[in-house]
């Protein structure tokens, strides 16, 4: 894995703002974050094949997993448990990761009863999570973070059968001051390009198919559907997303 220092990673991002967030009672720095206060991101080989651009003409916004402020997207989400409802996804913005000496992109989830904040970066393509803060009404719930940083999703296009494994701790602090600690093993695919997906809020060509599986157990599968310059259109697994209306901001 590779460890990126406070100065390197402003170099690298350039980034200002504020942060926000909370924290549960920890009794100092959680065993997913290094002593100087960074943590350790995922050694990600960068894509390879991309057309070059034609400087003549302005670049298209192609990425898979936007993470420009202020896009908005709205999921009809049917559970197989909790029933059907929707879900709201929205960019915040670069802010102070609590906890760390790092920045990051802040995305908010809401659905009914329900709040998560996640700060997100880009690697070289693929979008990885550091740290997610789960609330219930205004009682912050569970802090989960990742060492590596683990992978959120595909930001920039890659050919049938890329894979990416992942082998991360998790670690989660529950609002009762227990803790969980994890070993897990994610395994990434491209299935498959240029995908046709008929969604509430539309019809999306150029779409990529991405699975998800668990190398360490079984029967515990995502596949995303992402349109470029869109984002996720479409989730199926352990419940079913799909679009039912986006907002997304250009860069």
């Amino acid at each position: 894995m590779r460890r990126w220092g406070w100065a390197a990673l402003m170099a690298a991002l350039c980034w200002t703002g504020c942060g926000e967030g909370g924290s549960l009672p920890t009794g100092g720095q959680g065993p997913s974050t290094n002593q100087d206060g960074t943590v350790d991101l995922p050694d990600i080989p960068p894509g390879t094949g991309e057309t070059p651009s034609d400087p003549e003409q302005p670049a298209p916004f192609t990425s898979l997993w936007p993470l420009t402020v202020g896009s908005t997207w709205t999921y009809r989400i049917t559970d197989p448990v909790k029933g059907t409802f929707e879900k709201r996804v929205e960019v915040l913005g670069e802010q102070a990761v609590p906890e760390t000496s790092m920045r990051a992109i802040a995305v908010r989830s809401t659905q009914p009863h329900l709040e998560e904040l996640s700060w997100q970066l880009e690697v070289n393509g693929v979008v990885v999570r550091l740290r997610e803060e789960d609330r219930k009404g205004t009682t912050l719930a569970r802090v989960t973070t990742w060492s590596p940083a683990t992978v959120k999703s595909i930001a920039t296009e890659r050919p049938v059968g890329w894979r990416y494994d992942s082998d991360i701790r998790e670690l989660t602090r529950l609002g009762d001051g227990s803790t969980e600690d994890k070993d897990k093993t994610y395994i990434w695919r491209v299935e498959a390009v240029n995908e046709t997906v008929v969604t509430p809020a539309g019809t999306f060509t150029n779409v990529l198919r991405v699975k998800r599986e668990r190398g360490d157990k079984e029967n515990q599968e995502r596949t995303y559907w992402l349109a470029p310059g869109i984002g996720k259109v479409k989730e199926d697994g352990e419940r079913l997303e799909e679009l039912v209306s986006y907002d997304v901001k250009k860069p």
